[in-house]
């Protein structure tokens, strides 16, 4: 009697099936056969099942280095992003406060600007 128990190989593959199928339900729970059923839950077809190694592997070091770096680039901008966010809620306040003086019925208005007396260079003889 042999005390190893049976390996599994687990494969990553590609399904192909008509569209408005949907892959059989094993009975093992989660798991799913290859034969495309339709929503009457008939058969229509095989599945067609195709290795995906080299091209899921391709996939998943192409998406962690574009999110590490994505990562790695909003680490290095948060801190100018939230100057300027923090800037522009500062003009924000200030306009909204100018805005609401303004129209305030109570508040006195503002000195006129006085006149400009301009003087002309005088010569003597």
């Amino acid at each position: 009697m042999d005390d190893e128990s049976p390996k599994t190989v687990w494969d990553l593959m590609f399904v192909e099936r008509p569209a408005g199928t949907h892959l059989s339900e094993s009975s093992t729970p989660g798991a799913l056969r290859g034969l495309a059923r339709d929503d009457d839950n008939a058969l229509v077809t095989h599945a067609d099942l195709f290795p995906a190694k080299a091209a899921a592997i391709t996939t998943a070091v192409v998406l962690l280095a574009a999110g590490t770096a994505l990562g790695v680039a909003a680490n290095k901008a948060a801190p100018h992003v939230r100057s300027k966010l923090s800037d522009l809620r500062s003009k924000l306040n200030r306009r909204a406060n100018d805005t609401a003086e303004a129209t305030d019925p109570e508040a006195a208005p503002e000195p006129e600007q006085a006149d400009v007396i301009r003087l002309r260079p005088r010569t003597f003889p």
